[in-house]
């Protein structure tokens, strides 16, 4: 077995693992501080006082060490994927603790998306070599484009909030925040490289480190808001399929990431696809579950005289 799988995929699930109990936790705590507006970034300044929210921070810390450790040996194309694991985790955190319900197609959506991890190991079990360093030039296009998509998804998410559209505004944050943290993977992937090479010194005169900083607490803003409205497990889904497969395309493309070949590249375009069935799966029973229930009308004299 390669290093990739033997060391890479365990530590990237135990991290997805974590990373769906942090928001679960952070849920909890942003449920019970005042409306935020905005990037979030005042609701963020808020919950840093609460101790269960940082919490939930630390579990996230904790997270993020490990998936640096795990970008460090495998390529973002089998680690990023195996991340989306943590919407499951966090949807049966939320079904036990905050009350969500999960129905049969939200069972499937899972279902689907353990198959098509059992598909990626597959897929990469003949190797799995990670690929280049971004240059400092795509790092700078990578927060240019970032900001902006960020800045228009959170202007369109709040009007959305305003106008009491909760699903919607809910996508919204669930886009923005997912971008933000597709760029934080990326610059977390950065770092597991020049970790791998010892050239720390060279990593700080770097955008890298400084992208990892804006974007995590862009995305940390974004989920928190979020989190907060009565549709988290629809934002939370959204968040969690952007972050998980915008790192795989530029892995293969910008990064020169090898993708498998023969069977095991069938296998890995339907881990991909299962992977993502799964998430808008769970992500659509979520709407549906968290719709509230038509009010019924009192019945009038003439429909109780027909029955």
């Amino acid at each position: 077995m390669n290093n990739a799988l033997a060391v890479g995929a365990p530590i990237a699930v135990v991290s997805a693992a974590f990373y769906g109990m942090a928001p679960m936790i952070q849920a909890v705590a942003a449920r019970q501080a005042p409306p935020g507006g905005g990037l979030g970034l005042g609701l963020l300044l808020r919950l840093t006082v609460r101790p269960l929210w940082l919490l939930g921070l630390a579990v996230e810390a904790g997270s993020f060490l490990l998936e640096v450790l795990a970008l460090s040996v495998a390529p973002v194309a089998l680690v990023a994927p195996l991340m989306a694991g943590d919407m499951v985790v966090f949807a049966l955190l939320a079904r036990r603790f905050l009350g969500e319900r999960i129905s049969r197609a939200g069972w499937r959506g899972m279902a689907s998306m353990v198959a098509g991890i059992a598909l990626l190991t597959f897929a990469f079990s003949r190797g799995a070599e990670v690929g280049d360093r971004a240059s400092n030039h795509d790092m700078g296009l990578f927060l240019a484009c970032g900001l902006t998509f960020t800045a228009v998804g959170a202007w369109l998410a709040n009007r959305a909030g305003r106008g009491e559209r909760v699903a919607q505004a809910a996508l919204l944050f669930g886009l923005s925040a997912g971008a933000c943290y597709a760029i934080a993977t990326l610059a977390t992937r950065q770092i597991g490289l020049y970790l791998d090479d010892h050239e720390l010194a060279r990593l700080l005169a770097t955008p890298t480190p400084y992208v990892l900083i804006l974007f995590s607490v862009l995305a940390l803003g974004l989920e928190q808001r979020g989190l907060q409205g009565q549709a988290a497990v629809i934002a939370f889904p959204v968040t969690s399929g952007v972050s998980a497969f915008l790192p795989v395309m530029l892995g293969l493309t910008l990064f020169g990431e090898s993708a498998p070949e023969g069977p095991r590249m069938v296998a890995f375009v339907a881990s991909l696809l299962l992977v993502a069935v799964g998430i808008f799966g769970l992500g659509g029973d979520r709407v549906a579950t968290s719709a509230p229930e038509p009010e019924s009308r009192p019945e009038s004299l003439s429909e109780r005289s027909q029955r």
